[in-house]
């Protein structure tokens, strides 16, 4: 009997160790699922965002102008001052994601710029329509753009962040694919003030679907010693980094090129001959190819690291930006989509990935705020250089050109080494940075 009882007891021992792995599995399994849940819901978000006012609006700019006779340089006014102001207003979503969550973040956005946008399809004066048309993205761009979206994904997934954020640009990238041929779409069928509506309708529809499965994402709270860190000192803090000051002006460089391309994409196409359907889904088709960038990224990013990846994307969007001047065919018009659609997937991840890897946690959002507030005013230059361009020349090529030239200065800022100067004293006040909270730097 005692034999017996001594070989039973490995066995028992074994069998709770089976037992404890299984549920330490379906542990993993449950969190996992919510944290896939989660970011679906960001996506969502993210989808609703874009695809609303931003990716629609080049679309819809001939359609307008041809049915009211409004001037290319009001309407593309109204847009890059949309863009200035949902750029304006980014720390403001930023901070209120780190307080209040996503909830009310994005039910801000959705509902506030629902409406707004609504008012926008119903103007009769060019005047009504740039004041909702801007105040729409303000609000929208503010609550739901990139900048929320991956301070949150990146609280989801604290020990994965690149994960979570690759996982979530990829729903973003839909946002293109998605809405240009539904745009193009509608336009031809019902009319750009119904498109408008139902661009309206999606949006806050969208918002509300990261409000439910996106509620969290608030900032976890301060340590004793971080109560009194404001988050000026940590902006502050932040832009002596040299590494900083280099990402701004990549990002700078790259919004102003970004914006160029995506506003006037259609446009171009179409005034070098293509249909305006032919013109639209060539656009639809970059916007998917941008899946093409964002798969691999975490491989790429743990080989090369986040800053140098995101330099050579940048560099090589200068062939798109040339290949658009060119597309005056569908061959080459395909080109186009493609590169401008790797080049562009890659680089939402890789900057968010990138500055994450700099940012301290505890205001996260703010900052991502305040870069995408940078962004955001810089990209406002390409549809306004666009559109005077479009109205003294005649030509949409000048700004195309502004576009690879801002792409080569991004790509070199990120590249060149830059000069250390003496180190600086610390400040008086503390910072996260100083308390260790600083995320790692496992990939640059």
């Amino acid at each position: 009997m005692r034999r017996q009882r001594g070989r039973r007891r490995p066995a028992g021992r074994r069998g709770r160790r089976r037992r404890e792995l299984l549920l330490s599995g379906a542990r993993t399994t449950d969190a996992a699922r919510r944290r896939h849940a989660t970011v679906a819901g960001l996506g969502v978000a993210t989808i609703a965002a874009y695809g609303g006012w931003y990716y629609g609006f080049g679309v819809l700019l001939q359609p307008i102008v041809d049915d009211t006779g409004w001037s290319v340089a009001v309407l593309t006014g109204a847009f890059a001052v949309g863009q200035l102001l949902s750029g304006v207003a980014a720390a403001a979503g930023g901070r209120l994601l780190d307080g209040r969550g996503g909830r009310s973040t994005f039910l801000v956005g959705g509902l506030g710029g629902g409406v707004l946008l609504a008012a926008a399809a119903t103007a009769t004066h060019p005047a009504v329509f740039a004041v909702a048309f801007a105040s729409a993205a303000a609000v929208i761009g503010s609550c739901g753009f990139y900048h929320v979206t991956m301070a949150a994904a990146r609280r989801v997934a604290p020990e994965e962040p690149a994960r979570a954020i690759a996982e979530l640009t990829i729903w973003g990238a839909l946002a293109s694919p998605v809405f240009l041929p539904l745009t193009g779409g509608l336009v031809g069928v019902i009319g750009w003030r119904p498109t408008l509506g139902v661009l309206a309708a999606t949006t806050a529809a969208g918002l509300a679907v990261g409000a439910t499965l996106a509620g969290g994402g608030r900032a976890s709270p301060p340590a004793h010693d971080e109560v009194g860190v404001a988050l000026r000192v940590a902006v502050r803090e932040a832009s002596r980094d040299p590494a900083v000051r280099r990402l701004l002006v990549a990002i700078c460089g790259t919004a102003i090129a970004h914006g160029v391309i995506l506003t006037f994409q259609v446009p171009v196409m179409v005034a070098l001959g293509m249909p305006l359907a032919t013109a639209s889904a060539i656009a639809g088709a970059r916007g998917f190819m941008q899946l093409g960038g964002r798969v691999g990224l975490g491989r790429l990013v743990a080989r090369t690291g986040a800053r140098r990846a995101l330099a050579g994307v940048t560099l090589g969007s200068v062939l798109a930006a040339g290949l658009l001047a060119g597309s005056s065919t569908v061959a080459v018009g395909l080109a186009f989509a493609v590169v401008a659609g790797v080049t562009m997937g890659a680089d939402s991840p890789l900057a968010g990935i990138h500055a994450a890897e700099l940012l301290p946690e505890r205001h996260l959002g703010a900052l991502m705020g305040a870069l995408h507030s940078a962004r955001g005013a810089a990209g406002a230059l390409g549809p306004l250089i666009g559109g005077a361009s479009a109205t003294t020349f005649g030509s949409y090529l000048p700004a195309v050109a502004l576009a690879g030239v801002a792409f080569t200065v991004a790509g070199l800022a990120l590249v060149l080494p830059t000069r250390t100067g003496p180190a600086r004293p610390p400040p008086h006040e503390s910072t996260p940075h100083s308390h260790g909270s600083t995320p790692p730097h496992p990939t640059d």
